[in-house]
Formats: structure tokens, C-alpha cells, sequence
């Protein structure tokens, strides 16, 4: 839905004519950016548009909407353009009249005019006149009229639009600047080109007219939001700031709106869990900073930080969504990222991982308009990793490869068994595991041969989703509207997983008088669904159907969610479960015996007032609260492999967070050179968290899953509780609108921090210096706008909480990597037990600081736009665990030690390569490299630990990148050589190090979009350049028989490995992979254990992916035939290519879902590849 915009750019930019301009910009690469800029222009709409208008006692601004609803045309005006003059009543009746032509008729009357610009329209000052200009119909005779336009040094410009006023008659130049057109003797010719002052030129029945324009640096910049929901001109920031076009954000088709952050801004990293209904993703920007703390950014709506976390994401049990997926993408108005403390620190402490400022749609004054949007995609599973179809289920014994069916007595888990080829089927019809009979040795069965069953192909389904949405927007003098509502559904590649999401919104403004207004919005959200069991867990999909052997068919002779629906799929008639070992439940009895539902009920809203004391001062109060409740029920059915009794958990969590901000805004001109805009303000935040839950054992009745069928029950619960308080200044300093000097202070009182070092105050300050203006090179044939900046930051990050006294918690009896902890009371005992660690209640704040520097640049009249940022962020007083002696009854305790730094790059390239006619063609880059190092870590600690398993952990260690991968590995000599014992096999180390860094070396995204008249084709490439992955599944895979490898390589024989012996000398001595004379722990892939060698499971996760595509038609108007006032109809994809050397599912996917450990495949649940259709209609 397309809207008026107004500038709001300062007071002092009165002379930029009140214009900006929003680039729609889409990527493309370096290469083509640079060859395409030089020739390349905006051109003027080639045929004007013709519309009704009826307006009675209106205003400009309905005049201008009514144009806007039935036309192409984008509006663009500063409300101090708009005296009681221009605001007088209009009446107006016309019917198909060309748009221009009424513009020219209301707009001089009332000292205004307009610039054409292709599709927007700008409105300037004018010179008043009595009556309105002669109609197009009354000009006297036509003229061929001829000239060129040049830059101000005298250079041909090519793509200048020329229109003449008030008619659908219009051309642009030729390459060496000129044109030729048949216009009305008296005519006027506008000319217009991006980055420079149009102009007006009467004919007065000249043939002849040469044109010079100039450089209009001030039109290039545009619009943010910025901290606090404050609006600014981005060229007088000293820091950076992206924004990211919610066009953009609602095209990726994203459930997540983090994940639909992925590739569209410098500087952030998205990482997604998996592709299942509602999975959750991570987001970081510039890099991870906290030891023990969140590494996430505030997420802010409408002035209003809103929770963004998640919690019970670990290795094992289901993936469950972070917070951020409750916001619907169709609501969004705009999105800033905000990414070092000099843009953030007015958010405190909340802040100090950078923030997402997102402001959502309004109303605007004029008829109501109703918009309405459906689409529909169905998804499938993307990449998954190959497994070997050749050997069947089975061990070894005595020096052979024998089979071990799911009936044996001594069944095995191990797909070390015969080849197919050696077994046939016995036809037997009473065998419960298999349709066809059991296996046997060829010779002995009925001759059908053995079958290689395709677990993928019985297990997964088409997932599908729905979206739909409608909106109503409108307003009159006084009050403004939207309201909207939104249901999402979503199936997923696993059956019965689901997602479903239901948002009503509304936000409402009331201008009470001229000076005070109120506004409110609210938003309530239902969302939840069926998830799925993944990871490291004995009920986890992924887990039982990478290791089901290819000789058991899971879905017994059916498919999907055909075979999710027939209980027969996996269950035996006797009641048991079917599958082809106790160890692991069969996946169809997964999702359908182990359901695990959350449901979650939120409310967003906010109300606020201003009042405007005078021009200059004006009062600000907003609060609001983020409300939401998170049932979950999980259960394991009586059978299920990791509870044989049955067993059932309901939980409650429900949190509540209030945000208070009272501000005082000042603008004015001190002198005429110098401009003050000033806040001061108070905040106030407080939230509280509370967790109540019961756990049910020994259930009475199969497929009963309430906590009344349970024998042994226990509760529990917990309450947390924190709160801010903050004071906070903000000082911008405009001189001759050229140098922009930003100071800012913030002073936060946490109660997470002991009360005598609970307040602590970081200051920002920046400095930007516009080189155009300043040294007037606005005209410049190459650089158009050039910009350079600096700030310098620090915010703070508060401790987590109770951290200052010592507790009490239930006793609790360790679990391993397979089985999870148990919880006291245990059959009918309870236990309680100190906690381990010491509180310190001499705690300080973590502290960032953040030095940047930068610059932002156009070229070539605008039409290539770069923005580049270097900066070094270094964190002190890290909050960690630190070991001390057990003597004192602690093991740990937590202090302020320890040093992290984040320095890197960011780039943002923009441009537009072709724009010709009905063809143009806007791309832009976005580039991120960072670097992250562990400096210090507290005294007597070498590591600490994020997540481990027992051949890899995620590890903080100083001199490596955060996060890095630990695990077992090979012994080494001086030269890196690695090991080889008298066997022939290498030698395993006897202590873990690091083996892998989780942090890719670069990202970008680069976003192309291709429009031919009523056509637009616009697609996005992902691209990242390392970050390794341990690729545990693979691992696993092996050490059971099951993965590709392992069938491939299974009869390798006399393989000497590269290496040299422990006294120097080359190895020579060759090895057998899997030589059955040697048992199971003789075969390669088992000699290190479950996880074999985790230094040989570590693989590059760099990937090139078309991350989305969109082809889109705008229906014409005379199609609708005035039913709409337009449509448009679009056809997409996501990840549609993928080009990685990863061997796993789709690399993006990660373990332990939005946590600081990253670089975790273990069954992952899979990627999806989704196409979808999208019918959006504007009434």
C-alpha cells in the first residue's frame, strides 16, 4: 500500500526543497555496479496517467492520495510547505484527466509547483498566481523543439527526463545529451534528473533550448529512525545505520522475521535452526560480545523494546521459536538497524549487542483504504545427506558380516551387515516388520531379492503455507487509523508438524489540538504449534531415520503423511512398537506418540502523548508493555524409547515487561549558522518472568496425555524479576548544515548488579562532515555526495540474575548425551542442595567500547551509492565463571575478567545499472568481514565452556575466535605432521584443542531487481565464505554403517595413511577399513569412538544460495475496471539453488537453535526449498 511520504528533514534544510528520496535498492555484485554506473539514469514516466478526482470542501493532502491511489505516482512534500494558504478547501470534479494536468491546475493558484522524477512527484515552493495556467487544450500551435543538457562543467548528461508541464508529451536525453520533441508553442519543458535541481523552462515558441543543471547533494540522502524512535536525516549521523525496505522483508516469505533478515544488511549474521514449522533463529550484529550474557539485539516496535528470546533450545528435545517470530512482516511500515553504542545507547543497557528499530504501518488522512494480500507455498526438503543403500542392518561374529533383523535376539543397532545382494525374503505374510518377510541368505528364501528401502522418500511431505491479511487504513483532520489482521498456517516436511499464527493489530492517532496529540497501538498475537523432536535425543526424527538401516522399511509400505496416519506404520500388533531396534523410536511414532504443542498468547501496545509547548519544545511520554503467556505440553507415550513407562510435562511460562520513556525534545537555530536539536529523558523498565511446571511418570493409559494419568507427580517453579531505571541525554549540533557533532549519555541503574555498583554511566560522541557541502561539490561529475564520519561509545551489559546471593535449588542427578538430567523429587524424595556456585555481590557491568569510522559516498550523480564503515569494538569486565577451590564448599563463582575484541568491515554498494524508458534495472551489495578474538580470560582459566558434548565443545579460549570448536584430534609433531602408530592407524591425542572456527570469514548479499513496465523480477544472493561445522551426524552415521561413506569406502584394503611414524620416518604400513577378521572396533570409523575423530568431521559450511526470487505483474487499471484501485500478482521462490561443499543438511541449520553455540549439525531437522504465489489487491 503505498502512502504519502513527508520529509522530516530538519528545520534547517529548508532549502533542500523539502525533498528525499527512498531508493528501493536491490543487490548486485561489485563488478557490475561499477561498469554499469556511468551510464545510467532515472527516466521520465513516458505517458502520463490519467485519473477522477471528486473532491468537495477537500485539502491538498486528499487531492494528493486520491492521486496516489489511482496512479503509479509517489507524493513526496514537508509539511511546512503547507500553509493555511495551500491547507484552504478545494473542490474539484474532473474525470480522466491526466495528473499533471491537475496538479497544474490546483498547485499555482497556490504558490506551489512540483519536480517529476519518473514516478515521483515532488512537491517545491512556487510562485503564486490568480488564476489556474491554461489548459493543455488551449496552447497554441506545436513546435519541434531541440537543445542538450549539460552538467555544470559543461558534461553531457544522458537520461535526462523532459516533459513538457501539464501533458503526456515527454523524451530523455541521448547519450551525448541531447533531444529532440513536438511540444506546444508556448509550452513549458520540465527537466528532471536524479541528483540534481530540476528546472522550468518556458518556450515561448523557441526551437532551441540548451539546459545546465546542477548538483542537488541534499536530494540524496534519506530518512531513518533512529534511537528512542527518533526520525533523522542519515546524512547528520556520525555512525552507521541500515535500513532494510519492508518490501523486502515481506518478499523473503520468511515465518521469522530474523530469518528474513538474512543477507539484507552489513554487518549482521543470521543463523537458523532448521527448517520446521516455527523454528527459531539467531541474529547478531557485529559480532558476539557476552561470555554468559545474550548476544542478541534489542528488537524495539514503535518505541517499544519487545522480548526476542527463547527458552529450552539445547542439543536435544524440540526446537522452540524465539520471540521474534510473533511479529507479522505485512505490519511493517520500516526497519533500521542500528549496530554500534554511539545509535544505541540511548536504549542502555538493553541494547548493547546493537538493536532492530521496526515501525509499523499508520493511517493517513483520506477515504478508507483496504488492503488485502493472500499467498500460498508448498516446501520441500532441501539437501539431505546421502547414506549407503548397499549393506544391510547387522555385526559382525566370528570374523564375517552377518545380518541382525529387528526380530533377532540379539538385534543390533549397527548397519555392519551382508551386502543386499547376499539376502533374499522368505515370504513370510505373519512377519510384522516387513510386508515381504523376513531376510534371509540367498538360496534360502523365496528368490525375491532384498530391497534397498528409501527412508527419505516414507518419511518426509510436502509441507505447505498460508498467509492471508487485510488492512484498513484511512483517517480525517483529526484522527488517523490502521487496523489489521493476519493468520498464517504452516505444515511442515515432517508429518503433523505445524505452525500457525493469528495478529490483530491496530494503531490509532488523535490530534486533540495543535499542540497535543495522543496515539496507541496494540497488537495480540496467538501463535504455537506441533513440534518435533531433533538432535540428540532417542525420540528425534532425524536421530532414528539417518540410522535406520536400509533394509527396514519405517513406513511399511506407505509414505508420508499416509504413513504418519496409520497406526499399523509403527505399531505391532501386540501393542509394541514397530521398528528395527528398541534403542530409538521408530519417526512415525515420534510424531504421533511424542507430541510436544506450545500455544502462546502475547500483547504488544503502547500509549503516548505529545504536547508542544512551542515551535521549538515539545514534550513526549510513550509506555508500553510486552505480555505473553507460553503453554507448552509434552509427553512421551507408554513404549517410547527414553520413557518406557510414559511420561508427560506441562509448563507455563509467562512474562511481563513494562516500558515507561518520558522525553523533552528542543529544536532550534541558536545562530544562523548554528542549529541545536536536544533530548532529555527518563527510563523505566521492569520485567517479570515466571515458570511453573509439572512433570508426569508412569502413565495408566497409552495415548492419555494429561498429568491426572500419571502416578508420580512433581511440580515446580520459578520466578524472576529485573528492573532498569535510566536518565539519558542526546546533544546534536548542526553547523551551516555541513558538520554534525552527536553527543549522548546514559546512566543505568540495574537490580541485577549489587546496589553499590548497580549505576553506571557510558557516553557516546560522533562527528560527521559533509565534504559536498562544505566545499560546495555537489556538481561534481564523479562524486556527487561525499560524507566522512567518526564516533566513538561505550554501553554497558548488566549481570544475569541472583547472581548476587546464594541459593537453593532441587538436586539434580547429572545425564549424559544421551540421556537428560533427573530433577528431584524422584520417587517420592525430594532434594534440595546449595548451589555450586559462590554469589559475588561486588559485580560490575560489562562495558563496550566501540571506535568507528566511515563514510558515505555517491557517484556519478547519485546513481552509485557507497557506504563504508571499519570499527573495533572491545568489551571488558566480562562476566564469567571462574574455578576456585572446592575447599570453600564452591566449584565456580562468577567475577569481571576477561577480554573480548570484534573489528571488521562493512560495505554497502547501491545503484542504479540501467534505467532506460520502461526499463530499469536497481541493485545494491551489502559486504561484512569481522574478527573476532578471545584477549583475556580471568586468572588460572585456559577455556570456558558454551556446549560440549564428548568429543566436541564450543569453547571461549584465549587467542581463538569466539565460540571456537574443541574436540578430539590427531596427534601432531613439530611440523604438523600427523602421527601414525606401528598399526598404520593415526594416532588420537589424549587431550581435546581446537579444530574448527564457527565465525564465517565474510558475508554478503547481493540483491537485484528488474522492472519492465507493468513486470518486475527481483531475486537475492546469499553468499558466505567459511565458518566450519561439525558435522556429528556424519560422524555417527559411520560409527553405526549407515552413512554413504561408510558403504562407499567399506571394502578400501591396504590404504597407508599420510604421515610419518613416531621417530620420523614416513608411514608405510597399510591398513584395512573395514576388515571383519578384525571385529567392529577394528573398522576405521569406530576407532575413535561414538563420534569417531572429530577433527575428520569438520567441514567448511561456505555456501552460494538464491536465497529469493519474485516475479511480479501489476494487473492493469483498465482490468480492474475501478473494482480495485490496483493489484499485483507474484510468483516466488526461496532457496531455490544452494551450491555448498557441506555434506550435511543445509548448512544454515544449526543444534542448539539460537544460542551462542553455533557450527552443530547432529540431526538437524532439514532445510526447505519453498514456491508460492502472492496476490496482493489495494481497494
Amino acid at each position: 500500500m503505498n502512502k504519502i511520504y513527508q520529509s522530516v528533514m530538519p528545520a534547517e534544510c529548508g532549502k533542500c526543497t523539502g525533498l528525499y528520496f527512498r531508493f528501493r535498492l536491490l543487490l548486485l555484485s561489485v563488478g557490475l555496479l561499477l561498469s554499469g554506473a556511468a551510464s545510467v539514469s532515472a527516466a521520465a514516466t513516458s505517458q502520463d496517467q490519467k485519473i477522477s478526482v471528486s473532491l468537495n470542501n477537500g485539502t491538498l493532502p486528499e487531492l494528493f492520495e486520491q492521486i496516489q491511489r489511482q496512479s503509479d505516482y509517489l507524493l513526496f512534500y514537508k509539511d511546512a510547505l503547507l500553509s493555511k494558504k495551500q491547507l484552504s478547501t478545494l473542490t474539484l470534479q474532473v474525470q480522466e484527466e491526466e495528473v499533471t494536468a491537475i496538479l497544474d491546475q490546483v498547485l499555482q493558484p497556490r504558490g506551489l509547483a512540483y519536480k517529476l522524477a519518473g514516478r515521483q512527484i515532488i512537491i517545491i515552493p512556487g510562485k503564486p498566481s490568480e488564476a489556474a495556467p491554461p489548459r493543455a487544450a488551449a496552447l497554441p500551435a506545436d513546435v519541434l523543439v531541440r537543445g542538450g543538457v549539460t552538467d555544470e562543467k559543461g558534461e553531457a548528461l544522458f537520461g535526462v527526463s523532459i516533459g513538457v508541464k501539464g501533458t503526456s508529451i515527454g523524451t530523455t536525453t541521448n547519450e551525448t545529451g541531447a533531444y529532440s520533441l513536438t511540444a506546444p508553442a508556448e509550452g513549458v519543458l520540465v527537466f528532471s534528473y536524479v541528483g540534481m535541481i530540476g528546472q522550468e523552462v518556458p518556450l515561448n515558441g523557441q526551437t532551441l533550448i540548451n539546459v545546465q543543471l546542477k548538483g542537488d547533494s541534499k536530494a540524496l540522502s534519506e530518512v531513518v529512525v533512529t534511537a528512542i524512535g527518533i526520525e533523522a536525516n542519515k546524512r547528520a549521523l556520525g555512525y552507521s545505520i541500515q535500513n532494510v525496505e519492508a518490501e523486502q522483508i515481506i518478499k523473503s516469505k520468511e515465518t521469522n522475521l530474523v530469518s528474513a533478515l538474512s543477507g539484507k544488511a552489513a554487518g549482521v549474521v543470521v543463523t537458523s535452526s532448521s527448517g520446521s514449522p516455527g523454528a527459531s533463529a539467531n541474529i547478531t550484529i557485529r559480532g558476539n560480545k557476552s561470555i554468559s550474557g545474550s548476544n542478541k539485539p534489542l528488537f524495539v516496535v514503535d518505541g517499544v523494546p519487545v522480548d526476542n528470546s527463547s527458552s529450552g533450545n539445547s542439543t536435544g528435545g524440540v526446537d522452540v521459536s524465539n520471540r521474534a517470530i510473533d511479529i507479522n512482516p505485512n505490519d511493517i511500515e520500516s526497519m533500521s538497524v542500528l549496530k554500534g553504542p554511539a545509535a544505541t545507547a540511548l536504549y542502555g543497557i538493553r541494547a548493547a549487542n546493537g538493536a532492530v528499530i521496526i515501525t509499523t504501518k499508520r493511517g493517513a488522512k483520506g477515504k478508507p483504504q483496504i488492503a488485502f494480500n493472500t499467498s500460498y507455498s508448498f516446501d520441500r526438503v532441501n539437501k539431505l545427506p546421502e547414506l549407503q543403500r548397499e549393506y544391510a542392518q547387522g555385526t559382525i561374529s566370528g570374523g564375517a558380516f552377518v545380518y541382525r533383523g529387528p526380530d533377532a535376539a540379539s538385534a543390533t543397532i549397527n548397519s555392519w551387515g551382508p551386502k543386499l545382494t547376499e539376502l533374499e525374503f522368505d515370504g513370510r505374510t505373519d512377519y510384522p516388520y516387513d510386508k515381504n518377510g523376513s531376510l534371509v541368505a540367498v538360496g534360502t528364501g523365496n528368490g525375491m531379492p532384498a530391497r534397498a528401502y528409501d527412508q527419505y522418500d516414507a518419511f518426509f511431505a510436502t509441507g505447505h503455507t498460508w498467509d492471508n491479511n487485510v488492512a484498513v487504513s484511512g483517517g480525517g483532520d483529526k484522527t488517523t487509523y490502521y487496523f489489521s489482521a493476519g493468520r498464517l498456517y504452516q505444515t511442515g516436511i515432517v508429518p503433523n508438524a505445524d505452525f500457525s499464527r493469528n495478529s490483530f493489530k491496530s494503531n490509532v492517532n488523535f490530534e486533540l489540538s495543535k499542540k497535543f496529540s495522543v496515539g496507541s497501538s496494540a497488537t495480540f498475537v496467538n501463535s504455537g504449534g506441533n513440534r518435533i523432536q531433533r538432535g540428540s535425543n532417542v525420540s528425534g526424527v532425524m536421530t532414528s531415520l539417518l540410522r535406520n538401516p536400509t533394509t527396514f522399511d519405517i513406513g511399511n509400505g506407505r509414505q508420508g503423511r499416509d504413513a504418519a496416519g496409520d497406526p499399523a506404520t509403527y505399531v505391532l500388533p501386540d501393542g509394541r512398537q514397530r521398528r528395527y531396534n528398541t534403542t530409538y523410536d521408530n519417526p512415525f511414532w515420534s510424531v504421533n506418540r511424542v507430541p510436544y504443542k506450545d500455544n502462546v498468547n502475547r500483547i504488544i501496545g503502547n500509549l503516548n502523548f505529545e504536547f508542544k509547548f512551542t515551535e521549538w519544545l515539545k514534550l513526549r511520554y510513550k509506555i508500553g508493555l510486552d505480555n505473553f503467556s507460553d503453554q507448552r505440553d509434552a509427553a512421551w507415550d507408554i513404549n517410547s524409547a527414553s520413557n518406557v513407562n510414559g511420561a508427560v510435562n506441562q509448563s507455563l511460562i509467562a512474562s511481563t515487561a513494562l516500558n515507561s520513556d518520558l522525553l523533552l525534545l528542543a529544536s532550534r537555530d541558536l545562530t544562523p549558522d548554528l542549529h541545536l536539536d536536544a533530548i532529555v529523558g527518563h527510563n523505566f523498565f521492569n520485567n517479570v518472568n515466571t515458570v511453573q511446571a509439572s512433570d508426569g511418570n508412569n502413565l495408566g493409559v497409552a495415548g492419555f496425555y494429561d498429568i491426572s494419568n500419571a502416578s508420580v507427580v512433581t511440580s515446580r517453579s520459578n520466578l524472576s524479576r529485573r528492573k532498569v531505571f535510566g536518565a539519558f541525554g542526546d546533544f546534536k549540533l548542526g553547523y551551516k548544515d555541513w558538520l554534525f557533532l552527536n553527543l549522548t549519555g546514559r546512566n543505568d541503574w540495574s537490580s541485577t548488579l549489587p546496589q553499590a555498583n548497580n549505576s553506571f554511566f557510558y557516553p557516546t560522541a560522533s562527528l560527521a562532515v559533509d565534504l559536498t557541502e562544505a566545499f560546495a561539490m555537489a556538481n561534481h561529475p564523479l562524486l556527487s555526495y561525499a560524507k566522512i564520519r567518526v564516533s566513538y561509545g561505550q554501553v554497558g551489559n548488566d549481570a544475569p540474575i541472583y547472581s548476587t546471593n546464594t541459593y537453593y535449588n532441587r538436586t539434580s542427578i547429572g545425564g549424559d548425551d544421551l540421556l537428560t538430567n533427573s530433577i528431584f523429587p524422584i520417587y517420592g524424595v525430594s532434594g534440595f542442595e546449595r548451589e555450586i556456585s559462590l554469589s559475588n555481590n561486588k559485580l560490575k557491568a560489562e562495558r563496550t567500547s566501540t571506535l568507528e569510522f566511515g563514510g558515505d559516498f555517491k557517484f556519478f550523480r547519485g546513481k552509485l551509492g557507497m557506504d563504508v564503515t571499519y570499527y573495533v569494538a572491545t568489551t571488558r569486565d566480562q562476566i564469567v565463571r571462574a574455578s576456585i577451590s572446592a575447599t570453600s564448599g564452591y566449584t565456580d563463582q562468577l567475577i569481571n575478567a576477561g577480554k573480548i575484541e570484534n573489528k571488521g568491515v562493512e560495505l554497502v554498494l547501491s545503484g542504479t545499472p540501467v534505467s532506460s524508458g520502461d526499463f530499469s534495472w536497481d541493485a545494491s551489495l551489502n559486504f561484512t568481514r569481522s574478527r573476532n578474538t578471545v584477549k583475556e580470560l580471568p586468572t588460572g582459566i585456559s577455556q570456558i565452556t558454551l556446549q560440549s558434548f564428548t568429543a566436541l565443545s564450543s569453547l571461549v579460549m584465549v587467542g581463538q575466535p569466539y565460540g571456537v570448536l574443541s574436540g578430539t584430534r590427531y596427534q601432531r609433531d613439530e611440523q604438523n605432521r600427523v602421527l601414525i602408530g606401528s598399526d598404520g592407524w593415526p594416532l588420537i591425542a589424549a587431550t581435546q584443542g581446537p579444530i574448527g572456527n564457527p565465525n564465517p570469514d565474510w558475508l554478503t548479499g547481493i540483491n537485484n531487481t528488474l522492472s519492465y513496465k507493468a513486470l518486475g523480477l527481483s531475486f537475492l544472493w546469499d553468499i558466505r565464505q567459511g565458518g566450519d561445522i561439525w558435522n556429528a551426524t556424519r560422524a555417527f552415521n559411520s560409527y553405526l554403517g549407515t552413512s554413504k561413506e561408510s558403504g562407499d569406502q567399506r571394502s578400501v584394503t591396504g590404504h597407508v595413511f599420510e604421515g610419518v611414524k613416531v621417530n620420523g620416518e614416513v608411514n608405510t604400513t597399510p591398513v584395512d577399513f573395514a576388515n571383519p577378521a578384525n571385529g567392529l572396533n577394528g573398522i576405521y570409523w569406530r576407532r575413535g569412538g561414538t563420534f569417531g575423530v572429530s577433527e575428520n568431521y569438520i567441514e567448511d559450511g561456505s555456501w552460494v544460495r538464491l536465497r529469493e526470487l519474485t516475479l511480479s505483474y501489476k494487473v492493469p487499471a483498465g482490468v480492474l475496471n475501478k473494482v480495485a484501485s490496483r493489484a499485483t500478482v507474484s510468483f516466488y521462490g526461496r532457496n531455490l539453488l544452494l551450491f555448498t561443499d557441506y555434506s550435511g543438511v543445509d548448512p544454515e541449520t544449526n543444534l542448539t537453535g539460537d544460542t551462542n553455540a553455533t557450527g552443530w549439525d547432529y540431526y538437524n531437522l532439514p532445510n526447505t526449498r519453498s514456491y508460492g504465489a502472492t496476490l496482493n489487491v489495494t481497494f
